[in-house]
């Protein structure tokens, strides 16, 4: 995929995302999340989609600080407040996205958010 498809697939997930709609479908039925901190693995459209809505319930006030495109991947750094309440910092986080044929094939999630 040339960069600036990676980015129209990314801005489709995140405009889906951001109405409330199924942005599973910018997915392949066999995609994979990773949460790095933890070792959570989980594949596929269904279950990925539900551990990112739960993972967003527990972050609030996000903020993208920085998407990058390229051919066959993104990246996504951003904060939120620590809805645990043990900090006043903001928790930094990064998604790593692999995308191929039009379609995000894995996600990678680096960060304590949700702990």
């Amino acid at each position: 995929m040339a960069t600036e498809d990676t980015q129209a697939l990314l801005d489709r997930y995140f405009q889906l995302m951001g109405r409330g709609d199924d942005f599973s479908a910018c997915c392949t039925t066999d995609v994979t999340w990773t949460t790095f901190d933890d070792g959570t693995q989980v594949r596929g459209r269904e279950p990925v989609r539900n551990l990112i809505e739960a993972l967003h319930g527990k972050m609030h006030d996000a903020q993208t600080r920085k998407l990058v495109c390229a051919d066959d991947g993104a990246y996504l750094e951003g904060d939120c407040a620590d809805a645990s309440g043990r900090s006043q910092e903001r928790l930094a986080y990064c998604v790593a996205y692999d995308v191929a044929d039009g379609q995000i094939t894995a996600m990678r999630f680096y960060g304590a958010v949700g702990r």
